[in-house]
């Protein structure tokens, strides 16, 4: 008899839907298959069982940035990523002034400690001010269960130089690690702020031309390229139109690899959100920002396709007013950037990608949480419904019909860019580690009891040799 059985419920394997129900012991997946018994029953009856979401792309519990506050800590960031069928996400451990990469991932371990309802990895950050010792670094890191670490290409204080980003994938390859990177040309939106800003077009709808679809595509091609010469493995982040997207492909045809993340809000809203009364308008305000339907219908394309491998929410909580420090006189150039989006994720991608047909259930299995556990190194524990993996499950109401409305989320942030948005499937229980966490729809009362995850190198045999080990001197 197992501790736990969820019985009647329709499974989404590797191998497609069954009828089976699950055992779980010891907090994993014992056994499939028919008529198990258990000390405790969930009945799932009429409800499809998905593995929980992995969201490897999300900000909790983070430094103040442009003088805001995170609205979510590792606490309320968790609540609202379980009750949107998310059982483990992967936050930055960003510096704040003067911190190294290793004093960022202390802290945010301390700041997660004892207060996640799910189970968390974390994310390195490089900047210029994290030192100059980015190799020993790199290699904390990694020896410390974090095979992931993110530059910046744009952002005051964040940006890195061309010569720190091929260190960072220089040293990264040599760690197994994956190298993420926001793509955009910093001079270029500097230059482009500034023109608009001084001939007065400072409404936040020019958000959109001071980060424009050019820019953005720039920087991608400048970062695959970089990472082609040091036989690094990339993730471009958050792509959000069709021109960075078309760079992942090529470079994918070339034999770059490279991986291309993107996440509801490009998907859902455009930049004709922008053009409104500065306090509806902030709730659209994120970077890259939101671009054109020809680009969404592109970007869905490519999720389809398998061209774009990673669905992530870029959950960034700050709350409404602090987006707009200057009511009094609002101004793209001055408004705090990022949406919320971690308990919206999968129920967009359920909705909107599985139950239309625009997604096969084996590249929602993907999207939802099999391709980052396999790139980000969990796949020893989670993103499947397999024996012995992390019994990480959410029970699904596959009728059930919603609006989205901010007063019934469970993040701190007073806003949802998604307000009114109808979806149709909704996440009912959510179990970590066979633990109800979400049962019923309710938040149950346990402790917090989510765990940090070490997450596992890449094997370096996998990774592409650097361009002075594949580049004759000469091509004839």
């Amino acid at each position: 008899m197992h501790e736990r059985v969820i019985k009647g419920g329709r499974v989404a394997l590797d191998t497609g839907w069954a009828e089976v129900d699950i055992g779980i012991e010891g907090g994993r997946i014992a056994a499939l298959g028919a008529g198990l018994a258990g000390a405790e029953t969930i009945e799932a009856s009429g409800l499809w069982v998905l593995p929980g979401g992995i969201d490897a792309h999300c900000h909790l519990d983070q430094p103040s940035w442009g003088g805001a506050d995170t609205a979510d800590d590792f606490g309320s960031g968790t609540i609202t990523a379980a009750f949107g069928g998310t059982t483990c996400v992967v936050p930055f451990a960003m510096p704040g002034p003067g911190m190294t990469a290793l004093q960022a991932l202390d802290r945010s371990l301390a700041c997660a400690a004892g207060r996640s309802f799910v189970d968390y990895g974390l994310h390195g950050v490089v900047t210029e001010g994290t030192g100059g010792d980015v190799g020993a670094q790199l290699a904390r890191l990694a020896e410390r269960g974090v095979p992931s670490v993110k530059a910046f290409m744009t952002y005051e204080g964040f940006a890195v130089s061309d010569d720190r980003l091929l260190g960072v994938m220089d040293a990264a390859r040599a760690e197994g690690m994956i190298v993420m990177v926001h793509a955009e040309n910093d001079a270029a939106i500097r230059r482009t702020q500034q023109r608009l800003v001084e001939s007065g077009r400072t409404a936040l709808r020019y958000h959109a031309v001071a980060h424009a679809e050019a820019i953005e595509r720039e920087a991608t091609h400048r970062a695959i390229t970089l990472a082609e010469i040091a036989g690094a493995r990339l993730v471009v982040v958050h792509v959000s139109c069709a021109q960075s997207a078309e760079e992942v492909s090529r470079g994918r045809r070339r034999g770059a690899d490279v991986i291309g993340e993107t996440c509801p809000q490009y998907l859902l809203l455009t930049a004709a959100d922008l053009d409104r009364p500065a306090i509806d308008a902030a709730r659209f305000v994120f970077s890259p920002p939101p671009r054109s339907s020809a680009s969404q219908a592109h970007l869905w394309q490519a999720l389809a396709a398998g061209d774009l491998g990673l669905w992530s929410s870029d959950h960034s909580p700050y709350r409404l007013a602090d987006k707009l420090p200057d009511a009094a006189a609002p101004a793209f150039h001055k408004a705090v950037s990022g949406v919320p989006g971690l308990e919206t994720r999968l129920p967009i991608l359920f909705s909107e990608g599985l139950l239309t047909g625009r997604l096969t259930l084996q590249r929602y299995l993907d999207l939802a949480s099999r391709a980052a556990a396999d790139l980000y190194g969990l796949a020893h524990a989670k993103g499947r419904i397999a024996v012995g993996l992390d019994a990480d499950l959410a029970l699904w109401d596959p009728q059930r019909r919603w609006r989205v409305r901010r007063d019934d989320l469970h993040s701190g942030v007073d806003f949802t860019p998604y307000e009114g948005l109808d979806l149709t499937g909704k996440p009912v229980t959510t179990l970590v580690r066979g633990i109800p966490v979400v049962a019923d729809g309710v938040l149950q009362p346990a402790s917090p009891s989510g765990r940090f995850v070490p997450r596992s190198r890449a094997e370096a045999g996998s990774f592409n040799k650097p361009l002075e080990d594949t580049t004759p001197w000469i091509d004839i």
